[in-house]
């Protein structure tokens, strides 16, 4: 196990995230994982307080949003010879001591992306979205939108494909990539936290969840055509 753990990385998205991500890169230090937080231009002390709990920091010079800092720890992650990268958000949902749960090596031998999956923890209006896009996309994962993941090396590269930089969001459109170009995907229930500070950078008006609905409702549908196309 130990040589799977020197070999990942867990990159922590942050964008104002001062009063948890300290708490959460000690827990990562804990489960000997070695974190690097990518800070997406916060206004507050969040680099101060990663730097000072002992984790690697990565400023942006500008604002990113989360999958351009995920795909940031992706680079890194490649150009340091590390075999995997662990996705973790900064906001305490995600528990890292379930990081040792994802990196198995039966896990990782057979599968490209590991999925941290809670569905019951999200609303029900939610949860009717999720089974809106799995009809449509054809796809059987049940969380769809969790960031806790594991990727491969070469599923790295691949979310760092040009057509990957297109995404407004990670979760959708990154399963569907994933699912293109026939990696193998494997969902591994987990327990999660409630939010401990701060809201969703998705949804937290109605305006960007009616803009997330229709992205990802057009990624979906696309998805099904092709498959369509493909039996017909």
């Amino acid at each position: 196990m130990q040589d799977l753990l020197d070999k990942s990385l867990v990159v922590i998205p942050a964008h104002n995230e001062v009063c948890t991500v300290g708490q959460v890169v000690e827990a990562v230090l804990s489960t000997g994982v070695a974190p690097v937080v990518v800070d997406d231009h916060s206004q507050d002390a969040t680099r101060e307080e990663a730097l000072k709990h002992g984790a690697r920091v990565l400023r942006l010079p500008w604002r990113l949003g989360a999958w351009g800092a995920i795909q940031t720890g992706m680079m890194y992650c490649l150009r340091n010879g590390y075999q995997y990268c662990v996705t973790l958000d900064a906001d305490g949902q995600h528990i890292p001591g379930s990081i040792q749960e994802l990196l198995h090596s039966d896990y990782l031998n057979r599968y490209d992306v590991l999925i941290g999956s809670c569905p019951a923890r999200v609303s029900r209006m939610r949860r009717m979205a999720w089974s809106w896009f799995r009809s449509i996309s054809a796809t059987d994962l049940q969380d769809l939108t969790s960031g806790f993941r594991v990727y491969s090396r070469r599923a790295m590269r691949l979310m760092l494909d040009k057509r990957a930089y297109l995404f407004d969001y990670q979760d959708i459109g990154a399963i569907l990539l994933l699912q293109k170009f026939g990696l193998k995907i494997k969902e591994v229930p987990v327990e999660m936290l409630p939010r401990k500070a701060g809201h969703s950078r998705v949804f937290n008006n109605w305006f960007k969840v009616a803009k997330y609905m229709t992205v990802t409702t057009s990624l979906s549908a696309c998805k099904f055509r092709q498959k369509v196309k493909q039996k017909g």
